[in-house]
Order: structure tokens, then C-alpha cells, then sequence
């Protein structure tokens, strides 16, 4: 089971600098980095994790913490403040969240209860490594960088037999497949029965509510006022600073949201449909045409009055978003309609996103630096993990004394 989260706490005023100054330096956090305060990669069921901060005319600065983990929310947080108790009896962690209203930052007591009080849960999202653990990803890599390196060593040519006893042989004394390769099972991908039937539900009573709601708000929804600025250029150099370490990036949205009834209950109904269609329809690796997200959520905040996305995806963000203007800008209005400054839509549906040089505008002006970004497995793409999760389930097979090699096209 996957959990997609974030923890919103506002930042005691003026204190905003504090934090900045504490994660300087300290943008990329990955396995064997030197610079990882929180110790989030000597936790084993983190994937991603993310640092940043946004400000709300009304609340002021809030410190974003994103956490995208295998098992429970609240297994997770004792982890996290027993982690940071081992590295340094809980300093930064205390010092960080001392910043923020609500912490005196003299304890770890109470902590978690204080984050736990402060999660906002997504209201829609995607993963597409599905039930997939953290360990299972990096051992598949492992299958997959064993099964290149036989196959690569040239010398005597093999039959297809051959490379497959090879590699198998191979996998068995590899350290790093050594015993687990073929024991680990790999929870797949389908829904149960009953699950199946209770997104079906939901899709049916969202969608009824949806069309009743979007034909209600066409006329606010077209009066609200767009935006065709560009983003400022300081805002863009800040985002620019943190893009392109690896071939994973990271991004914050945080927007405003019309929260009149009418408008509020459409963005829930619609979230609804899409938590529904993630569920039955894209649940194998990928979203639709769109093969690049690994974990991505919305969630409300500040009292509903704010929309918050996260998302972690491979290649540039300037081609993310032109992936999803071209091929999904429909669940892009779903999600991001009835926001202010959004592109002028149609029911929710039609225009907004499809609108590409004005939809990329307001997606830049809505972003926020990113001041600390966790990737448990910075080498493998959306593309490589779901590869590498066919190559170990053929080479299960194939250790069982199946005599199909076709998995040779997977290396």
C-alpha cells in the first residue's frame, strides 16, 4: 500500500529565512548523499520526499513537507522522528519545526502527533509504480543490471537457452540478487472484486454530480478572469536553479481556488472522477500516453482556499508540461478549473489546458522552489521501472523452466 501526503505547518512570521537558510545547499538528497538532515535515506519505505515553501495572503508562510511512502501515514512519521533521534538526537528536525506555529522546537515529544495533526491527504493523484515497495524497485533494477551485464560480456556466442541459464546462474550469486531475486513476490496490479465495484460506484455518482455542477457554474466559470502574464524572471531562474540534477524532476503548484459552494463541490466531484479513473483504467504504469510521472497528488489546504500539487517526473518540466497540454489537458481541467487565473474552460472540460503557451504561463507563475528534494532511486525512469518489473516476473518464470526468451527484448 502506497501513501501520498504532505505536511502543511505555517511558519512563525519572519521566521521563513530561517528555513531557507537551513536547507541551503542541500537542494538533492539521494542514496549515499552526505548532505540528508532528515535521514530520509535511511528509510526504507520512502520514494520521494520533498522540502518547500509558499506563502497565502491570509495565513501567511507555510513550510511544505511531501512524503510519498509504502505503508501507513502514521508508521511513517514515528520513523521519520525516530530516524532524526539516531542522527543527531532529533536537532534539526526540532530546530525545523521550531520555526513553525504550534512547536516550542525544545522536544521530539509530541512531534509526531504535531505532523500527524498537520497531513493533508491527497484528493486525487497517481503512481505508477503500483504496490510497488521501494525495495522491490531497486531489486528489479538490480535483476535487470545483472541480466545487462551477462549478455554484454561478448566472448563465445550464446543461444538464446544459453543466455537464459547464464543470466539465471548469474542472478543466483550476484550479492545483490543473491536469495531475493526470485522470493520477493510482486503484489501486481489489479484491484480486488469489491474495490473494482467501489470505484465503479464512485465514478458513477461523481459523474452524475459533476455534469449537474459544471452545467450550474458555466456562467461564473465564464466570467472568471484569466491571466496571459508570464512568469517573472526571477521566479524563473529561482525554479530553473533546482531542474536537471538527474533525469527526475520535482514541482510545487500551489494556487488559488474560487470557493463558493457551487464551484467548491464541481472541483470535488470532478476529483472524484479522477481518483476513479486512476484507479480502474490507469494503473499500469502509465497515464495513458503520458509515461513520465512517477508520484504526483493534488490536496487542499489553507482552508480549502488553496490547491496544492506535487509532482515527481522524468525529463525537463517544460516537456512534462507539453506532454500534458497534447495529451491530457482534459483531466488537467478537472483538476485545475475553477482555479483563478486559469485558462477560460468550457464545463471543465473544454479549453483551459489545451490552451498551451497561456496554461504554461500559469503553471510557471504558480510554482515555488523546491528546498529539498528525495529521490530513493535517482538512475531508473518511469519507462526502466515498469521494464524491470516485466524482466524479473519473465526470469521467475524462466527459473520455474519456462522456455520462453522473448524477455531477451526487456535487456
Amino acid at each position: 500500500m502506497h501513501n501520498k501526503f504532505t505536511v502543511v505547518a505555517r511558519v512563525r512570521p519572519g521566521h521563513q529565512a530561517e528555513i531557507v537558510e537551513m536547507l541551503r545547499g542541500r537542494n538533492f538528497v539521494y542514496p549515499g548523499a552526505d548532505a540528508d538532515p532528515f535521514g530520509f535515506q535511511d528509510i526504507a519505505s520512502l520514494h520521494y520526499a520533498s522540502v518547500c515553501l509558499y506563502d497565502d495572503p491570509e495565513d501567511g508562510w507555510s513550510l511544505l513537507c511531501e512524503h510519498n511512502v509504502d505503508g501507513g501515514i502514521g508508521d511513517y512519521l514515528r520513523v521519520l522522528i525516530h530516524t532524526a533521534e539516531r542522527r543527531d538526537a532529533g536537532l534539526f528536525l526540532r530546530t525545523l519545526y521550531g520555526h513553525c506555529e504550534g512547536f516550542d522546537g525544545t522536544s521530539l515529544d509530541g512531534l509526531h502527533n504535531y505532523l500527524h495533526s498537520r497531513v493533508h491527504r491527497p484528493v486525487a493523484g497517481f503512481i505508477s509504480a503500483v504496490n510497488m515497495t521501494r525495495d522491490q524497485i531497486r531489486l528489479d533494477a538490480a535483476v535487470h543490471d545483472v541480466a545487462d551485464r551477462v549478455l554484454g560480456e561478448g566472448g563465445v556466442p550464446m543461444s538464446a537457452a544459453q543466455a537464459q541459464a547464464a543470466v539465471l546462474a548469474a542472478l543466483d550469486a550476484d550479492a545483490s540478487t543473491h536469495g531475493r531475486w526470485h522470493s520477493l513476490e510482486d503484489p501486481g496490479v489489479d484491484l480486488p472484486t469489491g474495490d473494482k465495484l467501489k470505484m465503479g460506484l464512485a465514478l458513477l455518482g461523481n459523474g452524475v454530480a459533476f455534469l449537474g455542477l459544471a452545467l450550474w457554474n458555466l456562467i461564473p466559470e465564464r466570467a472568471a478572469r484569466t491571466d496571459r502574464a508570464r512568469p517573472d524572471p526571477d521566479l524563473r531562474r529561482s525554479l530553473e536553479i533546482g531542474e536537471d540534477f538527474v533525469p527526475t524532476n520535482h514541482m510545487l503548484s500551489v494556487v488559488h481556488v474560487h470557493t463558493d459552494a457551487g464551484r467548491f463541490l464541481a472541483k470535488h466531484a470532478a476529483f472524484g472522477m479522477l481518483r476513479a479513473l486512476v484507479a480502474l483504467v490507469f494503473n499500469k504504469s502509465f497515464l495513458g500516453e503520458i509515461n513520465t510521472i512517477h508520484f504526483a497528488h493534488w490536496a487542499f489546504a489553507n482552508n480549502n482556499r488553496r490547491l496544492i500539487f506535487v509532482s515527481n517526473y522524468d525529463g525537463s518540466w517544460r516537456s512534462y508540461l507539453d506532454d500534458f497540454t497534447l495529451k491530457a489537458s482534459n483531466g488537467l481541467n478537472l483538476a485545475w478549473a475553477h482555479s483563478r487565473w486559469f485558462p477560460k474552460t468550457w464545463a471543465m472540460i473544454w479549453g483551459g489546458a489545451s490552451k498551451g503557451p497561456q496554461f504554461i504561463n500559469f503553471a510557471r507563475r504558480s510554482m515555488y522552489p523546491t528546498l529539498m528534494w528525495y529521490n530513493a532511486y535517482p538512475e531508473l525512469s518511469v519507462t526502466n521501472i515498469a521494464r524491470n518489473r516485466a524482466l524479473r516476473a519473465a526470469l521467475k518464470e524462466a527459473r520455474k523452466g519456462s522456455a520462453d526468451t522473448s524477455w531477451l527484448e526487456l535487456v
